[in-house]
């Protein structure tokens, strides 16, 4: 008696191991718990690895395709370097309501004859690694979902919700550009030295480096961290190709003065330079470092997002360091040291710009006159909705109207008024209905047309990054 029951356990264990992972019986399926990896696919996919045990290779492919839309549909995908978490498609509460129909959608036909309704949603599968067992193999398979259009077919079909879009988030992402600290560029050298006005010598990041041999680790750095940056979708600048398009200015003081008949000097940092010129939403001040201990190597990282456009307000930070290893590059290293910080990093950039759809993006608008204008800001009158009314009123009257929540703060003195905390909308239409995005350029085109306009007032814009501009007299 004792034999036959040893011998009929033996027989479940078996049975037990070579469907570990088959069609978990359908009803099973929609409670199962997957361990898996995810990776980036071609646009619209989701790669998947699966490790499935089966009594043949083409079971188990089988197996790992039913099992990787599961995964999409009823517990959602985890973080890797390349790839943001995403929640299941579809809502547990949905799935309890409508149980018979998941199950039938998940369900493995006993025929090879049917294709499973999962099937449509796999474009492809292949083995990643197999290891013969006696009573079948053990498989890594690799499984390529047609994740957007599984996504689009649950949410036709009244399964998934349809995420509401505002019309920034429709046509706008946030853009994003990775630069070296301040503190990182003073260790490795990477600065620039120059005297000011009282023969002080000031230091300055240089960023144009990157021709540099020493140079190489921050590139690779960079790169990665764009690459993990637009998998969370957001739009980046590279930093080094951006430096290669931008002209050589030698002397932007006198080409400001003698253009626009200015007196005095202004000092312009690179990074004033650049902002002024790749009209980013968020700059990623980076500072890491490469560490070795005995034969192991890690790097140690420190990054803060902060807006340009407001004073570099810090709008997001994290740092932390990275697994040791023997082989791995320093991009990679990186790639480990962010991972289990960068989701809740990104997330707080787009809370904030998402906030400023709403709240108005933050600029600053000086307007300035020449030695030789024939204006007084205080003195100067024009007529104003039936009034004799002081040209820095006019202007503060306008800004008070074309602003989100009426109310720039202002700063007046006999040559120029400083108005900050002015509050723009996100976006705006041209006459065709157009949606693009409003940049204080344009913003202040606005303001040089209505002076232009009403009171024959000419004038002439300079930008001194995405979130100032110069309107000058």
């Amino acid at each position: 008696m004792l034999k036959r029951l040893s011998y009929f356990l033996l027989i479940i264990m078996a049975m037990a191991n070579v469907s570990l992972a088959q069609n978990r019986d359908a009803n099973n399926i929609l409670n199962a718990q997957f361990d898996v990896r995810v990776s980036q696919g071609p646009k619209g996919t989701k790669v998947i690895e699966m490790r499935i045990i089966a009594n043949t290779l083409e079971e188990a492919h089988e197996i790992a395709q039913r099992d990787a839309v599961a995964v999409c549909l009823l517990r959602g995908l985890p973080a890797s370097t390349k790839t943001r978490p995403m929640p299941a498609i579809v809502k547990e509460s949905v799935i309890q309501s409508n149980e018979s129909y998941f199950i039938d959608f998940l369900k493995i036909p006993s025929s090879k004859k049917v294709v499973g309704k999962y099937a449509r949603y796999v474009a492809k599968s292949w083995e990643a690694d197999v290891k013969e067992l006696d009573y079948g193999v053990d498989a890594v398979i690799d499984v390529q979902v047609l994740y957007d259009n599984l996504l689009q077919y649950m949410q036709d079909k009244g399964y998934s919700v349809k995420p509401t879009e505002t019309i920034a988030g429709k046509y706008l992402k946030p853009v994003i550009m990775v630069v070296p600290a301040d503190v990182y560029c003073t260790e490795m050298d990477f600065v620039q030295k120059w005297k000011d006005e009282t023969g002080k010598v000031q230091t300055i990041s240089d960023y144009n480096i990157f021709g540099r041999e020493e140079s190489r680790d921050l590139r690779l750095v960079i790169s990665s961290l764009n690459e993990i940056f637009a998998s969370r979708g957001f739009e980046t600048i590279s930093l080094e190709f951006l430096l290669k398009s931008l002209s050589m200015e030698t002397d932007e003081n006198a080409f400001i003065g003698k253009d626009y008949g200015l007196s005095g000097t202004v000092k312009e940092s690179p990074l004033d330079r650049i902002k002024r010129t790749a009209n980013v939403d968020f700059i990623v001040d980076l500072d890491f470092a490469l560490y070795e201990i005995d034969d192991y190597r890690y790097v140690a990282f420190n990054m803060r997002a902060v807006d340009p456009c407001s004073n570099a307000v810090e709008i997001a930070h994290a740092y932390g360091d990275g697994r040791p290893s023997r082989v791995a590059t320093i991009n990679t290293l990186l790639e480990e040291a962010v991972i289990n910080y960068v989701d809740d990093f990104c997330d707080k950039i787009q809370n904030h710009y998402n906030k400023m759809e709403t709240e108005g993006h933050r600029i600053t608008v000086k307007v300035k006159k020449t030695d030789k204008s024939k204006y007084d800001f205080q003195k100067s009158k024009f007529e104003y909705e039936g009034k004799q009314t002081k040209l820095c009123d006019i202007i503060y009257y306008w800004l008070q109207d074309h602003t989100i929540d009426n109310n720039p703060t202002r700063n007046i003195t006999p040559n120029v008024l400083s108005f900050s905390q002015v509050m723009i909308p996100m976006i705006t239409k041209n006459k065709h209905d157009a949606i693009r995005r409003l940049d204080s350029n344009e913003y202040v085109t606005q303001l040089q047309e209505f002076l232009s306009n009403e009171y024959n007032i000419e004038s002439t814009i300079y930008m001194r990054g995405p979130g100032e501009a110069w309107l000058i007299l």
